[in-house]
């Protein structure tokens, strides 16, 4: 049974959000890439709004994963044991419970600027979409 979710948005600022709940130090942006990140939150360039929406899925890395070398990975800070997915004006777009206070991220996205399909596989044994 696929505990995946996913969602199709325009989120403002072309920009998605995957943290915990709370507690996020939101990395600097800078010229050249469509992914930052801190110990306690990734920030995903995508899709200019204008141009269409960016479908966006967030599961087991095991279920989600790509066969191609991820355009992230990295551990995230989970004090809450949640990742959320969420635009620049908080609203959340995804959610799944994760099992520690770290996680591992992988992110694969189809471009590498501007991407229209953003996958997130996370280390975790209990999910939730919203």
């Amino acid at each position: 049974m696929s505990t995946a979710t996913s969602i199709k948005v325009a989120p403002p600022n072309c920009l998605v959000f995957v943290s915990d709940r709370v507690n996020r130090k939101v990395p600097e942006i800078t010229r050249g890439s469509s992914l930052w990140a801190t110990s306690s939150c990734i920030l995903i360039g995508c899709l200019a709004f204008m141009d269409g929406e960016t479908e966006i899925v967030l599961g087991d890395v095991d279920e989600v994963g790509k066969s191609e070398p991820p355009a992230l990975d990295r551990e995230l800070e989970t004090p809450f044991r949640t990742v959320e997915v969420s635009t620049s004006e908080g609203d959340v777009l995804l959610r799944r419970s994760v099992a520690g206070v770290r996680t591992h991220i992988r992110v694969w996205t189809n471009h590498p600027t501007e991407p229209d399909k953003i996958v997130i596989g996370v280390r975790s044994k209990m999910s939730e979409g919203i």
